[in-house]
């Protein structure tokens, strides 16, 4: 791994774009990714090489699929916001990894509160091309869950989303209406999970998000969960 971290310094040093992008595609997927974090790593230690840094990231992701090795690498806005330029080629948001989750999956999982992905991805679906962005909303991992799935029931955050957020995330739900008698129950499940012996209330936040995703009354989804 140390030998392609050391081959792609030397080829960004000398600018040897085309190279660095023929070193790349003949690399494993474990090293592609390995590389990639270490571009998001130089980016974040230089503010005049960022732009530089992210237009070849931006070469890499077009030249080869994202590895499914560096799925889980994307999960916060920072790391989401440097990739986005990259990630509209070769259906990105799609590639899922071993447990079948897309890059969305972890993000949403992951993000904090004071950096939620919501209203930023609905700016990519309103403005960009990112016809995989709305597959990856609606793609089920080994759970049975879906990234919003994953944000309601595995998330920590249990305070209530800013107003731009909560309505991006409303408008990103539409996206994904369709839920099986499976991906409800596995969601449900989680949720109870995450709240073990605690007993939610109608005034939680994933309660009404849970509600308000899967579209029933929250008095319905609160029996489901204290059953």
């Amino acid at each position: 791994m140390q030998s392609a971290i050391e081959q792609l310094n030397s080829r960004l040093q000398h600018h040897q774009l085309k190279e660095l992008i023929a070193d790349y595609q003949s690399l494993s997927g474990v090293l592609q990714a390995a590389q990639l974090q270490h571009i998001y790593q130089l980016a974040c230690s230089s503010e005049v090489k960022y732009l530089f840094l992210q237009n070849v990231a931006a070469h890499l992701l077009e030249a080869s699929p994202l590895p499914s090795e560096a799925v889980a690498l994307i999960d916060d806005i920072d790391k989401l916001s440097f990739f986005t330029p990259g990630l509209k080629f070769q259906n990105a948001f799609c590639v899922t990894d071993n447990q079948g989750n897309t890059l969305l999956h972890h993000l949403f999982t992951l993000c904090q509160p004071g950096k939620l992905p919501f209203n930023y991805l609905r700016s990519l679906m309103l403005f960009e091309s990112n016809e995989s962005l709305g597959v990856a909303l609606k793609t089920l991992n080994k759970q049975q869950l879906t990234p919003i799935g994953c944000f309601i029931a595995q998330n920590s955050t249990t305070q209530m989303l800013a107003k731009h957020e909560f309505s991006a995330l409303l408008a990103m739900m539409e996206v994904d209406q369709s839920h099986s008698p499976s991906a409800v129950s596995a969601l449900i499940n989680t949720l109870k999970q995450f709240y073990g012996a605690n007993q939610p209330t109608s005034a939680d936040s994933k309660v009404l998000l849970c509600a308000a995703y899967l579209q029933v009354p929250t008095a319905q989804l609160l029996n489901a969960l204290n059953q």
